[in-house]
């Protein structure tokens, strides 16, 4: 089990390729429960965070500390899985108790129950015998949604989660999200989203990136919109249809 304290704590850390760093350094502590919104321009480096917080990128400078026995889901844009191969929903939702790349073997019943109830908990418990490649954005997104819930990880990382869904969808991926902060000892949550103004209303803390500017800026969500690199970015005020950033005056 988890001890309290900071399930992810960055310090003064660097990312980038080959060496160089593509930011500046960053310190960061995400606490159980927390939602942190990741924002930036396209190409502002945040899948290069993101990736380098999870250790799947090694850092240029810093490190990354995380809580002993630590859980950790990836839920990645739902149209990377267009390509993946043929897999029954329920296998897909069951795959994901045994972590990230896990492969799918003897599963026990217990295993299979948590991962029914998932899909129940996610609305797509009647999909469950379907093909994953054959549902639709917002139905493919709600199973990422329950192998995350599945999981019952720490930590929830979300890749623009509702990007290419509808009001409806969106709106029901949202709830998840509460929900996956919520439930039982309260999941973490980091998510990469350009919906900004929606994710300030309801995250707790924001990391704002943009590589063309070296920033990389934590902040409460609540005083991001203050910040001047912010406002250099977005502008004051941010519409919630915000699909992709530019700086100011950019054409």
């Amino acid at each position: 089990m988890v001890e309290a304290g900071p399930l992810i704590r960055a310090e003064a850390l660097e990312v980038g390729y080959g060496g160089v760093a593509i930011l500046p350094p960053l310190s960061v502590d995400v606490g159980r429960g927390e939602l942190w919104a990741v924002l930036g321009p396209n190409g502002a480096g945040k899948s290069t965070v993101v990736r380098t917080l999870l250790g799947l990128e090694r850092p240029i400078a810093g490190g990354v500390t995380l809580a002993p026995a630590l859980r950790l889901a990836y839920v990645p844009q739902q149209g990377a899985l267009d390509a993946i191969f043929p897999v029954a929903v329920r296998d897909f939702v069951l795959m994901g108790r045994q972590g990230p790349g896990g492969v799918l073997g003897r599963a026990s019943t217990a295993d299979r129950a948590v991962a029914a109830a998932a899909l129940e908990e996610a609305g797509v418990g009647a999909l469950a015998r379907r093909q994953l490649r054959d549902l639709s954005g917002g139905q493919r997104q709600r199973v990422l949604m329950a192998r995350a819930l599945a999981r019952d990880a720490d930590v929830v990382v979300l890749d623009e989660p509702t990007n290419a869904l509808d009001l409806p969808s969106e709106r029901d991926v949202m709830a998840l999200i509460e929900t996956l902060r919520s439930r039982g000892r309260g999941a973490a949550v980091v998510m990469v989203t350009h919906l900004v103004e929606d994710a300030l209303e309801r995250a707790d803390h924001a990391l704002l990136l943009d590589r063309d500017h070296g920033t990389a800026l934590a902040a409460r969500a609540s005083a991001m919109r203050d910040a001047p690199a912010f406002q250099h970015i977005y502008g004051r005020f941010v519409a919630r249809d915000v699909v992709d950033a530019a700086p100011r005056g950019a054409p």
